[in-house]
């Protein structure tokens, strides 16, 4: 029997070299798609430049890639990377394989991504003719790799190259993709599963739990005694459910506008936009139909509601945009919008205006909103002075938000108690007035306490979103609707 030498069993069992990976970028390496957030960036912060860019589309889709890449080139370095494909890639160059970023997105864009990861051997990209995507990607991989190569991708573009490749790995791809793919029969390397879409991550993009804000339409309709009446009570509901499409819709636009500061941000940066779980293009699409029918209806059914409710989108869109950095204005601008919900629910219920009412309200919510502001500028005291650059505050402004809050909240306390003593008493609409003055001093306990714990720093959400998951809040809100009752 012939024995094999030590030598001769090392070298029999060193295996082959592995071949180069290619690796794509929009949707694999990334978590996103540069093109398209490049697009919106352009599309809302710089819309002239996105105009410039348009007219390369006749010259094809890789020179408008090459003008998005030069008019918007933050993008290359915003976009998520995908950390569990990160990790894979540094384990494939740390037993020895060739790592080759090739994508579709501009040479520009490729190379920004390179020279920021530093893992690459090389990196290619659509240089302005040639749109490297696609059946295109396939050929340029054959010649660029002989002998062979490996490829790691994610969509239904990168099957033309799943079937030159010699393996493959697939990143976050559909599930009609992963099937095609692993019908080729070739080696899967990896497959890494996505974290986007899921109606989760959407749920938390919309916010449904900043409709409850939207509930305050009721109030006239309680107060104006036509909650029995179905048509008045449908009417009302009706704008409740346009208001809160609405409101997502800004929402959306909101978190896409601001995308590039939630990414850098500690806790912002887990939202579903700035993650990458929700796909921008998409949350633009979905914005734009949140706002659009929601209004065409309303301007169908009450055509000063749907005025109003455009009122309310534009406001609000100015808020977002440039009205929340500006101190004190923000919050009369919050306060504002309570009353545009106050405001269009007198309208649907059809019950008449109460200046009682409306001022109440403008005085109430503008000391809810100075006291999340006033909790924010206490928290940043002893901070560096840049915390609250981005609200218009400094932290020495706590005694202006203190003062401002606290004698709003008394004012909103002393025309509730004019109103019961002037109006709600002597219009006999009420069979039993005297519950109403239970009222006021059940909101000063509430009110009071809600400011003690924003100066103690202890309020971290808004206050209506404070209120609905605060127990004592529960108990407050069910006295103060037993009193009104029992006044009825």
């Amino acid at each position: 029997m012939m024995l094999h030498s030590p030598t001769t069993t090392i070298a029999n069992s060193v295996a082959a070299p592995l071949l180069p990976l290619a690796v794509d970028l929009d949707g694999t390496l990334l978590a996103g798609d540069t093109l398209h957030e490049g697009v919106l960036t352009l599309l809302l912060k710089r819309p002239m430049a996105l105009l410039r860019a348009l007219p390369a589309l006749r010259q094809g889709r890789a020179a408008f890639k090459r003008q998005v890449a030069l008019a918007a080139p933050e993008v290359a370095t915003a976009v998520p990377v995908r950390p569990q494909v990160l990790a894979w890639l540094h384990e494939q160059r740390d037993a020895g394989r060739a790592l080759h970023l090739v994508t579709g997105a501009d040479q520009a864009v490729a190379d920004a991504v390179a020279e920021r990861l530093d893992l690459f051997d090389s990196a290619t990209g659509s240089n302005g003719r040639l749109n490297l995507t696609g059946k295109a990607k396939a050929r340029w991989l054959k010649t660029r790799f002989p002998d062979g190569f490996a490829y790691a991708g994610d969509s239904t573009a990168d099957l033309a190259v799943f079937d030159v490749a010699q393996e493959i790995a697939l990143v976050a791809a559909p599930r009609e993709v992963g099937v095609a793919a692993r019908a080729m029969g070739k080696p899967v390397l990896r497959e890494i599963a996505g974290a986007e879409g899921g109606w989760r991550a959407w749920m938390r993009a919309l916010r449904p739990h900043q409709w409850s804000k939207n509930a305050l339409m009721l109030v006239p309709l309680v107060l104006g005694h036509k909650l029995q009446e179905p048509t008045a009570l449908l009417t009302v509901l009706a704008g409740i459910a346009a208001m809160s499409l609405a409101a997502s819709g800004t929402y959306l636009l909101n978190d896409l506008a601001d995308l590039a500061a939630d990414r850098q941000h500690a806790t912002k940066s887990r939202r579903p936009l700035a993650s990458g779980r929700v796909a921008p293009m998409r949350a633009l699409l979905l914005a734009a139909l949140l706002i659009s029918a929601p209004i065409g209806a309303a301007l169908l059914m009450a055509p000063l509601f749907g005025l109003g409710l455009i009122g309310y989108v534009v406001v609000s869109l100015a808020y977002s945009a440039a009205l929340k950095r500006v101190p004190l204005l923000d919050t009369l601008t919050i306060a504002g919008l309570f009353m545009t919900r106050l405001g269009l629910g007198v309208l649907l219920a059809g019950v008449p205006w109460s200046p009682w009412l409306m001022s109440f309200a403008g005085f109430f919510f503008f000391s809810l909103a100075l006291a999340k502001r006033h909790g924010e500028v206490m928290q940043a005291r002893g901070l560096p002075t840049t915390a609250l650059t981005h609200r218009g505050y400094r932290a020495e402004d706590w005694p202006l938000t203190l003062g401002f809050g606290l004698a709003a909240g008394v004012a909103a306390l002393q025309i509730m108690i004019l109103f019961v003593a002037n109006d709600a008493w002597p219009s006999r609409l009420y069979h039993t007035p005297v519950w109403l003055y239970a009222t006021p001093p059940l909101l000063a306990v509430w009110l009071t306490r809600l400011w003690l714990l924003a100066h103690r720093q202890q309020l971290n959400d808004d206050p209506v979103v404070f209120a609905l998951r605060d127990p004592q809040s529960w108990a407050s809100g069910v006295l103060v609707a037993l009193a009104i009752g029992l006044a009825l």
